[in-house]
Order: structure tokens, then C-alpha cells, then sequence
């Protein structure tokens, strides 16, 4: 087979060991003679200062990470067929869920399945789509190609939204359908549990899929229990939590009224009273100030926040917003329930939000049980090259 070839991003000596050794991306430092004539986003061969083919990824000198791989091989031409062999091999992956039971999951998770910059959510017949860099924009006519030849769906949403875009140079959009019909609402299946999702203006693509685990897991410790849901968004803790039991009884706070409506459009597609159950359109910090005022007490407390820091320079009062949500959560948390304490911001570590869990029982006088630790479900790999890109951290912990 006939090599393809790009223009050349040449490598300053001894940079190219991270490459080898499956790292996805190269910072501007690293560039000895960066490919200056070339337009951002264009594909580039990478060369070590040996001058020898290293990787092949798309290159953008307006950020510092100035270039995404996409292959090793000097042989795989960056078009549709390479695409369409990418998705089959994430698909390969999400084999192990049942189609019965689970209809929803994360089918491309970026630099996890070998695609940096593309983010593709299926929820039953609907993928929604996101492209986060400009070297993956540019790809974007062949990646919705590759993935109506692949994956056999009624629509494909684009959401190209977020703060990443803006890093990229590029602009954050309105939701556009570009390939079939989406509907406004889309029923979803996981673990066997219905909801209903909001794909258009849906938090995320529309739901929280990389914290499934999660929720089947908190079954066990809610049944017949009162448990505490924060930031609870479409309910999905809650409706777990609901049916764990009967006698289980849950409460929902989330400041967002149309998130606290989808709550209870869930609960009842599952066949629960919502009537048995409370939900409060509040701010999460105010309503656990309160109710520590009020002397209320759960069994099970759910702490889910959003990021809290987004980059380094806001890590400093993120870890001060997870100390004064941990001590909040466990301030109504009766002796020896459990606390399930989240963070998703990537610059925030395990060992971080342990601490913040830490510094929270010692200024309470309270000890703490770790239980389960878990990061992201299997629908969202992290190659064992960029543990950098991991970013979700959940700790079921017994509060004493």
C-alpha cells in the first residue's frame, strides 16, 4: 500500500516519546518547525528531528495543544473510511450493553475511542453530536457520513456548544439537525429504567450517561431509606432510588423549574407517584442551609454538583465550594448514612475530593467509611496514555 502524506509538523528532539507511547496530543512547545502555511485545522504528518513519520492528526496554531492525533500508521489516509473504522470499533465497545434494557450510552468519546474533539451521544434512535476542536469541524461532512453508513438511526443533532469551541477559534452554535428529523423529546431506556430527554436544551447532549453506574449502584443503599438528591436535574438518582422500594421516599433540588418538571414527567413514566415525593426548584446551597436550619435528616445524601473549575486558575475556590457541599451534605446526614459525593471538574482529582470529604467530617467530628470508588462508565473510555482526560470522580462513603 502507498504511503499518504501530509505537510510536516516537525518534532524538537526527544518529543516524540509520549507519542509512542499512545499520548494523543502535542503541545506548541514541543514543535520545532511548526506548519505555519498550512490553515488551522488541516491534517499534518508529524516528524521526529530525525525527520522519520511519527503520527497524523490535524493541526491548530491557536491553541496550545497545537495538534490532536488521530493514527500511527503512514498508511491510513484521514477520510471516511477511516472514520467509519473508528465508530465501528467504539461500537464493538458499547456491544456490551443490552438493547433491551440499555438504549442510551456514549458511542464516541473523543481522544477515549481515538477521535479527539468528537463527543457523539446515541439516545435510542437519535445521536447527538458534538465537535469541540477545528481540526474535527473540518471533518464534520464525512463524520456525519461515516456515522449514517454505521449506525442505524432516525437523526443526528448537532450541539456545537461550550467554552472548548471558544478556545478553538471557533463558534458556539444553535442545535441543527443534519441528518434526518430529532424530535424534542426522546424516551430513553438504561438498566431496564424509562426517561424521558431533552436533546435540543437538555443539560450535556440530554442526560448524564456517564454516571449510570452510579445510579444502579445507589439502589442498594435506598431501599426503604430517605434519601436526598442534589442538583438532581431530570430526577435520574432519584427515579433509581424510588425504585429501590415502596417505602422509599426521595427529595429532588435543582434550580432549574424545567429540569424539576422533567423530574416528575419521570418518575410517573416509571410508574412512581411523584405525590410521594418531594422536588424543590431551589438553589442546592440554600436549601441545604435550610433544611440543616429545620434539623431535617436523610439516610442517603446525593451530591452531583456541576464543575465547579473549568482550568487551573478557578481550582483554588472549587476546592472550597466542594468543602462547603460536603459539610452541607453531611450536616443532614443522619449517624452512619451514606454520602455519594461527585465531582466531574477534570483540574479536581480523587485525592482532592477526599480531602474536601476529609477536612468536612473533621470539622463535624465525624468519621468516614470509603465504600466504592467509581470514574467513568464503560461507555466512556479513558486511554491509559491521558489519564489527564479522565474528569469524573463518584465516592460512596458511610458517615459515622
Amino acid at each position: 500500500m502507498t504511503a499518504t502524506h501530509y505537510p510536516t509538523a516537525s518534532l524538537k528532539p526527544h518529543r516524540d516519546e509520549s507519542l509512542l507511547g499512545g499520548h494523543l496530543w502535542i503541545f506548541s512547545g514541543a514543535l520545532q518547525q511548526p506548519p505555519h502555511w498550512v490553515e488551522p485545522g488541516a491534517l499534518v504528518d508529524v516528524k521526529s528531528a530525525r525527520g522519520q513519520f511519527v503520527a497524523r492528526g490535524y493541526y491548530n496554531p491557536r491553541t496550545d495543544i497545537a495538534i490532536r492525533i488521530l493514527t500511527r500508521n503512514p498508511e491510513e489516509a484521514i477520510d471516511q473510511a477511516f472514520l467509519r473504522q473508528r465508530i465501528r470499533q467504539a461500537l464493538q465497545l458499547r456491544e456490551v450493553f443490552e438493547p433491551q434494557e440499555t438504549n442510551a450510552y456514549r458511542l464516541i468519546h473523543s481522544e477515549g475511542d481515538g477521535l479527539p474533539g468528537l463527543v457523539v451521544d446515541r439516545y435510542a434512535d437519535v445521536l447527538v453530536a458534538q465537535t469541540h476542536t477545528l481540526g474535527m469541524e473540518r471533518l464534520l461532512p464525512d463524520v456525519i457520513a461515516a456515522l449514517q453508513a454505521e449506525v442505524e438511526v432516525k437523526g443526528i443533532l448537532l450541539r456545537n456548544e461550550g467554552q472548548a469551541r471558544r478556545r478553538e477559534g471557533l463558534s458556539v452554535e444553535a442545535p441543527i439537525v443534519s441528518a434526518g428529523e430529532v424530535p424534542q423529546r426522546v424516551q430513553i431506556r438504561e438498566n431496564g429504567v424509562q426517561f424521558l430527554i431533552d436533546p435540543w436544551q437538555g443539560q450535556k447532549t440530554g442526560f448524564f450517561l456517564d454516571q449510570r453506574d452510579k445510579r444502579k449502584a445507589l439502589q442498594k443503599y435506598a431501599r426503604g431509606k430517605r434519601v436526598l438528591n442534589c442538583f438532581s436535574y431530570s430526577g435520574g438518582f432519584s427515579v433509581y432510588a424510588a425504585l429501590a422500594g415502596e417505602e422509599t421516599r426521595t427529595v429532588s433540588v435543582d434550580i432549574s423549574a424545567a429540569a424539576i418538571e422533567l423530574a416528575r414527567e419521570n418518575f410517573a413514566l416509571n410508574g412512581l407517584d411523584a405525590a410521594m415525593h418531594d422536588f424543590y426548584t431551589e438553589d442546592v446551597f440554600d436549601y441545604l442551609e435550610r433544611a440543616r436550619t429545620e434539623g431535617q435528616l436523610f439516610d442517603v445524601v446525593v451530591l452531583d454538583p456541576p464543575a465547579f473549575a473549568k482550568n487551573q486558575g478557578a481550582r483554588a475556590q472549587a476546592l472550597k465550594a466542594y468543602r462547603r457541599l460536603n459539610t452541607l451534605g453531611m450536616q443532614v446526614l443522619r449517624p452512619g448514612g451514606v454520602l455519594l459525593t461527585c465531582s466531574c471538574s477534570g483540574v479536581i482529582g480523587l485525592d482532592d475530593l477526599l480531602g474536601a470529604v476529609s477536612l468536612s467530617a473533621q470539622r463535624l467530628q465525624r468519621s468516614v467509611q470509603m465504600l466504592e470508588v467509581y470514574t467513568h462508565g464503560v461507555d466512556h473510555p479513558t486511554s491509559l496514555a491521558m489519564p489527564e482526560t479522565g474528569y469524573l470522580k463518584s465516592v460512596f462513603c458511610r458517615v459515622l
